[in-house]
C-alpha cells in the first residue's frame, strides 16, 4: 500500500514536532500537558508539570500559573520547568511575579537567576521603578546573576535614591563587580545611612584600592560600636601597610572586642605592636578563634618571640589530625610559623614538660628536626626511651636526621624495637651512617622482619654501607628482595646478575634500573632486551630506553612488534628522544587499527614538534575526521595547541 493509503486507512494524525534547547516534544502534547495542569489528581499535575521542561514558550504563562498550585510538587516542578524553557520570554513573563507575595517573589528570584545573562537587560528598567522592593530585588538579582553591562546606573542609585536599602544593594553591586569608577561615590558613602556605610566598606574591601584608606580610617572615631568595629575589619582585610598607623593608634585606646579587632587586623599587615598586654591578647585570641584566626594570632606570638606561649599552641595543635587534608594544612602552616622560635630553649622546654601531651611532644620534635637543632639530642634519646609509640617514632626519625655516628647504639637496640616505624627508621639510620659492621646485623633482621616497607629499606641500608655482601649471597635472597636490591642498586653486576633471573618481576625491576644508568654496559642489556620472547621484558626495555633518549635505530623496528603494548611504548620512546627523525617512523602508526596505538603516536608527533617548533597540522588535521571519537578529541586538543 502506498503511504498516503495508509493515513487514510488507519486515520493516522500528522505530528508536528517542536524543536527546543533541551530537546524534543511533540507539538500536539503541549496543549495535552497544559490541560493536565488543571486536573484534580496531584500527581497528574506534577507530572505535567514536569514533561513540560521540554516545551516551548507556549507552556511558559500556564507554568507560571501553576507556581499558586496548592501543591508543593507541582510549584517545585513548575519552577523547574520555567528554568529549563529558560530564555528572555520566561524571564520578561515570570518578572511582575517581583510584586507577589513572598513565596512567588522567592520563586521568582529563583527563576531568574537561573536563566542568568538573559535577565540582566530586562532588569534596567526595574531600578526605577516606583516600588522600593523591586529596585532592591532587580539590584540583588544582578549581583546573584554576576553580571551588569549598566555598572553607572548603580552609581546613580547610590547617589539619589531616597530608600536605604536599595542604595545598600547598588554599594554591594558596584563593589561586587570591582568598579573603580565608583570609588569617590562609594568612599562618600562611607558617611551615609550606618546601614549604607556597612556596604561601602564591604565594596571598598573588595576593590582594595588603597587611597581609600585615610577616609576609612575616619571611621575608627565613630560613634557606632558596629561601624568602627567594621572599619577595623576592613582595614586588616585591605592589607596595606599605610593602615599601621591609624591601627595603632586605635589600638592604643580601643577596649574588649574593638582592641583584639585592632590587634588581628595589625596583624593581617604585617605590624606587631608592643605592650605589656599584647601577649595576653593573642593568647586569648589564639585560644578562643577559628583556625583561620588561629594562625593569624600565631604570626604575632612568633613576632614577639613569646615562647611562653608554646605550650598552649602546641596543645591545642596537637588536636588535629593530620589525616584530615584541611587539619593537615593547618598542621602545615603551624609547623612552619613556629620555625620562627629558637629550638634551644623554648622546645626543649616542650620535650621535658612532664604536663605537655603527648601530640604536643611530637610536633615539638618535628620542628627540632627542621630546624636541625643538635642541642635537643640528649632529651631525643631521652625520649626514645620511653613507651609513647608516636613520641619513640618522632624522636628516633629525628636523631636518624640530625645526629647519626652520635647514636649508633641507640639505633642498633632500636632494631629490636617492636614498632616496625621505629626499627625502619633506626635501619636508614645505620644506613646513613655507613658502618659496614652493621651488615650482618641487617642480614639477620631482614630473615624474621615481618613488613615489607622495612625490608626494603633493609635492603637499601645494605647496599649502602656493603653491595659486596649482596653480589655474594644474590641466590639466597627470596624473589620480593632481589626486586628491592634490582630497584636500589646501581652495580651493574648485580643488576646484570638480576636481569637473567628466573623470576620475571626481578628481570623486570632489573631493567627499569638500567634505565637510570648510563654507559656503553647498560644500554646493550636493554637493546639484547629488546629480542627477549617476553613482550613484557621488551616493553620494560622500552620504557628504560626512554629514560636516555637515544639509539632509535634499535627502536624503530619495534614498532611492528606482535604486542601491541611494545608498539605502543616504541612510540613513547621514540616521542620522548625530540628527535625530529623519528617523526617519519612514528606517522605511519597513525594508520593503526588500534587506538591507545593511535593516541600515543599523535601525543609523540606533537612532543617532537613542539620541541623543535615543527609545522605538523598537516599530519594531525586529517584526524580530525577519524572514526573514533577519542582520536578525534585527541587531534582536536593537539590542533588548539598548535594553532
Amino acid at each position: 500500500m502506498q503511504k498516503k493509503a495508509l493515513k487514510k486507512f488507519f486515520k493516522i494524525p500528522i505530528i508536528v514536532y517542536t524543536h527546543y534547547s533541551g530537546g524534543v516534544i511533540l507539538g500536539r502534547n503541549i496543549l495535552r500537558l497544559i490541560r493536565k495542569l488543571s486536573d484534580n489528581n496531584d500527581s497528574q499535575r506534577r507530572s505535567a508539570a514536569e514533561a513540560l521542561s521540554k516545551a516551548d514558550e507556549r507552556a511558559v504563562y500556564p507554568l507560571i500559573k501553576a507556581l499558586r498550585d496548592n501543591n508543593a510538587g507541582v510549584q517545585d516542578s513548575a519552577m523547574r520547568s520555567l528554568i529549563s524553557i529558560g530564555g528572555e520570554t520566561t524571564a520578561y513573563m515570570v518578572l511582575p511575579l517581583l510584586r507577589e507575595d513572598s513565596f512567588l517573589r522567592n520563586t521568582a528570584m529563583i527563576i531568574l537567576k537561573e536563566i542568568g545573562y538573559e535577565t540582566v537587560p530586562l532588569l534596567k528598567h526595574l531600578l526605577k521603578d516606583k516600588d522600593d522592593d523591586v529596585r532592591k530585588f532587580a539590584i540583588d538579582l544582578l549581583i546573584d546573576i554576576n553580571h551588569c553591562d549598566y555598572l553607572d546606573d548603580l552609581i546613580i542609585l547610590l547617589q539619589e535614591d531616597k530608600n536605604v536599602n536599595v542604595r545598600a544593594s547598588a554599594t554591594k553591586a558596584l563593589g561586587v563587580f570591582m568598579y573603580e569608577k565608583a570609588i569617590p561615590q562609594l568612599t562618600a558613602a562611607l558617611h551615609d545611612d550606618e546601614w549604607v556605610s556597612f556596604s561601602a566598606l564591604e565594596a571598598l574591601s573588595m576593590i582594595k584600592d588603597e587611597s581609600t584608606i585615610s577616609s576609612i580610617a575616619t571611621l575608627l572615631n565613630s560613634n557606632s560600636e558596629t561601624l568602627r568595629y567594621n572599619a577595623i575589619e576592613t582595614l586588616g582585610k585591605m592589607g596595606f601597610s599605610s593602615s599601621e598607623k591609624y591601627l595603632l593608634k586605635h589600638f592604643s585606646k580601643a577596649k574588649g572586642y574593638e582592641k583584639t579587632a585592632s590587634l588581628k587586623s595589625l596583624l593581617q599587615i604585617g605590624a606587631v605592636p608592643t605592650g605589656p598586654d599584647v601577649k595576653d591578647i593573642l593568647i586569648d585570641f589564639y585560644i578562643n578563634s577559628d583556625w583561620e584566626d588561629r594562625l593569624i594570632a600565631l604570626k604575632g606570638i612568633v613576632g614577639l618571640q613569646d615562647s611562653g606561649a608554646l605550650p598552649v599552641i602546641l596543645d591545642i595543635a596537637g588536636s588535629l589530625d593530620p589525616s584530615v587534608p584541611n587539619e593537615m594544612d593547618i598542621l602545615v602552616a603551624i609547623k612552619e610559623s613556629l620555625m620562627g622560635f629558637d629550638c634551644a630553649k623554648a622546645l626543649i622546654d616542650i620535650l621535658n614538660d612532664p604536663n605537655a601531651k603527648y601530640r604536643a611532644k611530637t610536633i615539638a620534635i618535628e620542628i627540632i628536626e627542621a630546624q636541625n637543632c643538635r642541642d635537643a639530642i640528649p632529651h631525643l634519646i631521652k625520649l626514645s626511651e620511653i613507651n609513647l609509640r608516636d613520641v619513640k617514632r618522632a624522636s628516633i626519625k629525628t636523631l636518624k636526621e640530625i645526629n647519626g655516628n652520635d647514636s649508633r647504639q641507640l639505633f642498633m637496640d632500636a632494631l629490636n624495637d617492636e614498632d616496625g616505624h621505629v626499627r625502619k627508621h633506626a635501619v636508614a639510620a645505620l644506613g646513613n651512617i655507613g658502618d659496614k659492621t652493621v651488615v650482618k646485623t641487617l642480614l639477620k633482621l631482614l630473615n624474621k622482619e615481618i613488613y615489607e616497607d622495612v625490608k626494603e629499606e633493609i635492603v637499601k641500608a645494605i647496599l649502602t654501607v656493603g653491595s659486596e655482601k649482596v653480589f655474594s649471597r644474590l641466590n639466597e635472597f627470596e624473589p620480593r628482595l632481589k626486586e628491592f636490591i634490582a630497584k636500589h642498586t646501581t652495580d651493574l653486576e648485580i643488576l646484570n646478575r638480576l636481569a637473567e633471573d628466573d623470576d620475571i618481576n626481578v628481570r623486570l625491576s632489573a631493567l627499569l634500573s638500567f634505565g637510570s644508568i648510563e654507559g656503553e654496559r647498560a644500554s646493550e642489556k636493554l637493546i639484547s632486551a629488546l629480542k627477549d620472547e617476553n613482550a613484557e621484558i621488551r616493553k620494560t626495555a622500552l620504557m628504560s630506553l626512554s629514560e636516555q633518549r637515544c639509539f632509535l635505530d634499535s627502536i624503530k623496528p619495534m614498532l611492528n612488534d606482535s604486542d601491541m603494548w611494545v608498539r605502543l611504548y616504541a612510540i613513547k620512546a621514540l616521542g620522548n628522544s625530540k628527535d625530529p627523525s623519528a617523526l617519519e617512523s612514528i606517522v605511519t602508526m597513525l594508520k593503526s587499527s588500534e587506538i591507545p596505538v593511535v593516541l600515543s603516536a599523535i601525543d609523540a608527533v606533537s612532543l617532537i614538534a613542539s620541541y623543535n617548533d615543527i609545522d605538523i597540522s598537516n599530519i594531525i588535521s586529517p584526524l580530525l575526521n577519524h572514526k573514533e571519537s577519542a582520536i578525534r578529541q585527541r587531534a582536536e586538543d593537539k590542533m588548539g595547541g598548535i594553532l
